[in-house]
């Protein structure tokens, strides 16, 4: 996972740091909520089951989703999205809802946004890249 990455450059630290938390979960919610090292969520994108994803960590199959049907040739209804209630508060869905916008964007579809979290995404950040391609549910 990316957020490693911040803490190479203090390996002397690395030990101290994890010693505060009762488990690597507890560290990575903490890291990621605090964006310490400039650590963001990876984003991931299984076209298969046509979502996309953050890995909560390596162990777990706990993951944030992001759902989406391509119900017609161009056009994706992007129809739920969850975080674990752990993990909640933290932005995840956020970043969840930026990666499926723009991957939108880049593929040039018209976007369906039967969720409720992504309708106020974009109200919240009207990009005209988004609002552009949204069409009426």
């Amino acid at each position: 996972m990316a957020i490693v990455r911040p803490l190479v450059g203090r390996a002397a630290n690395w030990r101290g740091i994890l010693r505060r938390y009762s488990t690597v979960e507890a560290f990575t919610a903490n890291l990621m909520a605090s964006g310490e090292g400039g650590a963001m969520p990876v984003v991931g994108h299984d076209k298969m089951k046509k979502e996309f994803y953050i890995k909560m960590d390596r162990t777990s199959t706990e993951k944030a989703i992001l759902q989406y049907d391509m119900y017609r040739k161009g056009y994706v209804d992007f129809y739920h999205t969850f975080v674990p209630e752990v993990y909640r508060g933290k932005g995840l869905a956020k970043h969840l809802a930026k990666a499926a916008l723009d991957y939108a964007v880049e593929e040039d579809l018209k976007m369906k946004l039967t969720c409720t979290y992504l309708q106020k995404y974009t109200q919240d950040n009207p990009l005209p890249q988004y609002e552009e391609r949204i069409v009426p549910s």
